[in-house]
């Protein structure tokens, strides 16, 4: 059974508390929304399993019970999207009929591999961040009031980290933590403009988020689905840790 969780209850953020990228998910999207008492956005089931909403992308994780009833919660809660681990929302999204993309997720546990900064190294805002982003993956603009809004929350109360490579005026490289928890650190919107590719810049911000989450105790994770992607971050020394699936409707957008 699927049972909301009230605002400010805190039983949620200790259960979500766990070294894994679901838990740094569930943790920063309670960060930014457990105590608002809008519409419910948290949910726990009676086995023990996480969900959260952000936007129209429902996360689930843990042991969430029959597969029918999260099918059914889907549409009851206006999910777009649902995310998780391949064994906690395989059946119900065979279910939905849902198109599926698979990602891989890898956690850089062990020893990290050198790769040293480049020069003009920085911590960028998110404003310089957003146009190179916005490029790569295709954003939309009408997205960047949201996004900036939610990002420079992060990082205002040390929920998130940014990092670039400047080139020329402008940020050219990018990649960020932006969910966390005490145990893990999911490391995510890595970027690089096309003419500054094979260079090594990806490698060497996703190496220094990695090592900057080791030495705060955190697990360091990514999730992708892009081979070359899957190619920086084993050389930055990353291990596959399990399997992704992200659903969503048919016709929709990913």
């Amino acid at each position: 059974m699927i049972k909301a969780v009230l605002p400010g209850d805190g039983g949620f953020l200790a259960a979500a508390d766990t070294p894994d990228p679901y838990g740094a998910i569930h943790t920063a999207c309670w960060a930014l929304y457990g105590g608002d008492g809008g519409p419910p956005r948290f949910w726990r089931t009676v086995q023990g399993g996480l969900l959260s909403l952000a936007g129209d992308r429902l996360t689930a994780s843990g042991p969430l019970g029959d597969p029918q009833e999260l099918a059914a919660f889907c549409a009851i809660s206006g999910a777009q999207k649902l995310r998780g681990p391949r064994t906690a929302v395989e059946k119900a999204a065979q279910l939905l009929g849902w198109q599926v993309q698979v990602r891989q997720i890898l956690s850089g546990q062990g020893t990290l591999c050198p790769h040293p900064p480049p020069e003009d190294f920085c911590e960028p805002s998110p404003r310089q961040v957003y146009p190179l982003l916005s490029a790569v993956f295709g954003l939309p603009q009408e997205d960047f009031a949201p996004w900036y809004c939610e990002t420079s929350h992060k990082l205002r109360h040390n929920q998130g980290r940014l990092l670039g490579v400047l080139a020329g005026g402008e940020i050219v490289s990018t990649a960020g933590i932006y969910h966390q928890n005490s145990g893990a650190a999911l490391i995510s919107s890595v970027a690089t403009a096309r003419p500054y590719r094979e260079r090594g810049y990806a490698a060497a911000l996703v190496r220094a988020l990695a090592q900057w989450a080791q030495d705060e105790g955190k697990i360091p994770f990514v999730i992708c689905h892009n081979p070359a992607a899957l190619s920086v971050y084993r050389q930055v020394g990353f291990a596959p840790w399990g399997e992704e699936w992200v659903c969503f409707r048919k016709g929709g957008l990913l």
